[in-house]
């Protein structure tokens, strides 16, 4: 028998395989949102992380867009805005969440009218940690 199909509208959860992927991606894509300027070291951290997930970078940039930054871009205007870190297990509660709400189209077009803002404070990041991704991602030569 045929599932039935579900509106695209309705909140639709991760499986624990899917929270297990992304929590490493959450997590190294919400240091785009601390409040503090990332040197190389953490950038290139970012990377790896990232060319170590199985997901494409379009998909990393869709997972940052409609995942991530719902979730923490607050905190750039925040007076006490964090800067060291976000809380693991509250970040990926809230992602989670994000997660779960990225197909409706109430939600898509709230991010869709948030792009210049998103892209004003993390497209000099990506800039930076496309190309390493793409590097580290290229076969090795023996």
């Amino acid at each position: 028998m045929d599932e039935p199909v579900r509106p695209r509208s309705m909140k639709q959860a991760l499986s624990p395989e899917d929270l297990l992927t992304r929590a490493p991606v959450w997590e190294a894509l919400a240091s785009f949102w601390l409040d503090t300027e990332l040197p190389d070291h953490d950038l290139d951290h970012i990377a790896r992380v990232l060319a170590a997930s199985p997901f494409t970078i379009e998909q990393v940039q869709a997972i940052h867009r409609y995942e991530v930054t719902p979730a923490v871009s607050a905190n750039l205007f925040s007076i006490v805005g964090e800067w060291s870190g976000f809380n693991s297990e509250w970040l990926n509660a809230r992602c989670a969440l994000f997660a779960s709400r990225r197909h409706s189209i109430w939600f898509r077009t709230r991010i869709w009218l948030q792009t210049p803002f998103i892209n004003f404070f993390t497209t000099r990041q990506w800039e930076q940690v496309i190309p390493k991704i793409q590097s580290m991602r290229l076969p090795q030569e023996k």
